[in-house]
């Protein structure tokens, strides 16, 4: 009889290691098939909300069937851990803890993906309705949100059981899990605050100010805001009205108070009267609140928020919304598309008539017929999204707003214009009055040394003005007052820089600005480049060691500024990480 016990012990041992092993494997196949999502989506809201309009393109397939692969393969590892063959075990000691969370984890890994799979399924079944009217893409908007918050609420309250106790391969794998399930909830929760947000100021009334950033001609992270204007939303309409130029809305007297970074660094440019040097420092969030106050003070109703708009941001909706048809400044019938919007605006624009008015008057012309488009024409709200974040990412598309919603939408599209504390960021500000940054070639070469509790970092910056003969004086100049020649470039090379940063430092060139701006320092120098002349000039500045990674931002100028650190090359079209430790 014992034998006959003990051989059926035996069997039952074999199936149960049997069926942990096949929790296993499934477990590790749930985990692989959810990496690749993550790959895929992770912290790209485009990808986890928009790419489900598009339902033949191949990464949505490939989302699509990972999530079912991986809600399948846990579903399968939680039944076997779960079983009732298996319960023994759990009062087991050491042994039963392994079990218990083997159990634990494979629930919540299923729930966590059969809850991702319907998530998709339900925002690609609205991105495939109708969505031609405003109102028809309010209402997509609405439910995309209320599809993120269930995601969310689902996401939130799974419960990995504790990690106490658990053996190495088991401890391994709860690792995993749990960044991967850290980092998907940080997506949908980012991507629910995304929709809030624009669900938010679609809805309305909501009123903002439209500030049109020139590339041709720089500032701070962005290009000089030329023209502004209102952009209403109600309902899901956009309107946006004839835009003014700045040149003609200097105050008499300040129209803002001026935060006490901002006056140290910047006050000689007068941004308090001067709408072209409003974004003379980077931070977006100063220079909006600096904006409303400027556009009350002129006489205007009071607005809800602040957005900075630039060609490539206005680039990015018209991928959106396709081509626009409008009158250039001769007269002659244009079509404006995202292929041919940079060249257009940054310089033919300027090549045909000679009235100032009507070049000015342009960019409103095309703005306002792609806003149009954006009421008249459909897209899904993923798209939209997608867009936004887009444009926000490389600094193309700004926006501020005193609504905590709306303003939080807009810090998770990353489009607020936020400075992080670990930020670098090349300006060049332009001060010679023409509309030559189009034309300076700009490099960057990071390298560092290591010190004692700190590193000295230098930025090696080369600029080159490749400016043509022939040009208009509208955008080569000279211009009164301005002692320069035609095509000659003077700017303010600034380099931003993290808080901690010590010892600022500047060969090739005088430091001509030191001093803190908000959650960051600013160091700069001064250049001047006539036709086919280069520049180089290095800055430096000590940082301490646990300040790794930096965060190299965009620059928003056309062309980019091409960076090299540590064997990388990229140009600044997206914030980019360096590594400097290992």
């Amino acid at each position: 009889m014992l034998a006959v016990i003990g051989s059926l012990v035996l069997v039952w041992l074999g199936v149960v290691a049997f069926r942990l092993g096949t929790a296993a494997v499934d477990a590790r196949r749930g985990v692989l098939a959810l990496e690749r999502v993550s790959e895929r989506s992770t912290g790209d809201l485009g990808r986890f909300v928009g790419s489900v309009g598009q339902p033949d393109d191949p990464d949505t397939e490939a989302v699509m069937d990972d999530l079912a692969t991986a809600s399948d393969a846990f579903g399968s590892a939680h039944g076997a851990a779960s079983s009732a063959l298996v319960a023994p075990l759990r009062l087991v000691p050491v042994l039963g803890r392994q079990v218990r969370s083997v159990a634990a984890m494979s629930g919540a890994a299923a729930t966590a993906a059969s809850a991702s799979q319907t998530a998709f399924s339900q925002l690609a079944g609205i991105a495939a309705e109708d969505s031609a009217t405003p109102k028809d893409r309010l209402d997509q908007v609405n439910r995309t949100r209320e599809v993120l918050a269930e995601l969310e609420s689902t996401t939130s309250s799974l419960d990995l059981g504790p990690k106490d106790g658990l053996i190495g391969p088991l401890a391994d794998a709860y690792d995993r899990f749990d960044a991967e399930l850290t980092e998907t909830r940080d997506t949908v929760t980012r991507a629910l605050a995304g929709a809030t947000g624009v669900d938010r100021f679609l809805t309305g009334p909501s009123r903002y100010l439209v500030l049109a950033a020139n590339n041709a001609e720089m500032r701070a992270g962005s290009g000089m805001f030329l023209q502004a204007g209102e952009l209403t939303a109600n309902g899901g309409q956009l309107e946006l009205s004839d835009m003014h130029p700045t040149a003609r809305m200097v105050l008499d007297t300040p129209g803002t108070t001026l935060d006490p970074d901002v006056a140290a660094l910047w006050d000689w440019m007068d941004p308090a009267r001067e709408w072209r040097s409003l974004n003379a420092t980077p931070r977006f969030d100063e220079s909006a609140r600096m904006a409303a106050d400027m556009w009350a003070a002129s006489g205007n109703p009071p607005v809800d928020g602040v957005v900075a708009l630039d060609l490539v941001g206005l680039q990015r909706l018209l991928e959106l919304v396709g081509s626009v048809d409008v009158v250039d400044t001769d007269g002659r019938p244009m079509t404006v598309t995202a292929d041919n919007v940079l060249s257009e605006m940054l310089l033919k624009q300027y090549l045909g008539s000679d009235t100032v008015d009507e070049r000015r008057d342009q960019l409103s012309v095309v703005a306002q017929a792609v806003f149009r488009a954006l009421n008249e024409r459909g897209y899904e709200p993923g798209q939209l999204l997608a867009a936004l974040q887009s444009a926000g990412r490389g600094r193309h598309l700004m926006m501020w707003s005193d609504d905590p919603v709306q303003q939080a939408g807009w810090e998770a599209l990353d489009a607020s214009g936020a400075l992080p504390r670990d930020a670098l960021l090349l300006s060049v500000l332009n001060r010679g009055g023409n509309k030559l940054d189009q034309f300076l070639r700009v490099t960057a070469d990071m390298t560092w040394t290591e010190g004692t509790g700190s590193r000295r970092v230098s930025v090696a910056i080369t600029a080159t003005n490749t400016t043509p003969a022939g040009l208009p004086r509208f955008v080569a100049g000279p211009f009164p007052g301005l002692d320069t020649e035609a095509g000659e470039y003077r700017g303010v090379v600034a380099l931003t820089i993290p808080k901690t940063a010590t010892a600022p430092a500047a060969e090739g060139a005088e430091l001509f600005l030191s001093g803190e701006d908000g959650p960051t320092r600013l160091i700069a120098v001064r250049i001047a480049l006539k036709r086919g002349e280069s520049s180089s000039v290095t800055l430096s500045f000590d940082i301490p060691t646990r300040t790794d990674p930096v965060v190299v931002l965009p620059s928003a100028r056309v062309p980019p500024v091409v960076w090299t650190a540590g064997g990388d090359t990229w140009k600044d079209r997206l914030p980019h990480p360096v590594q400097l430790g290992g």
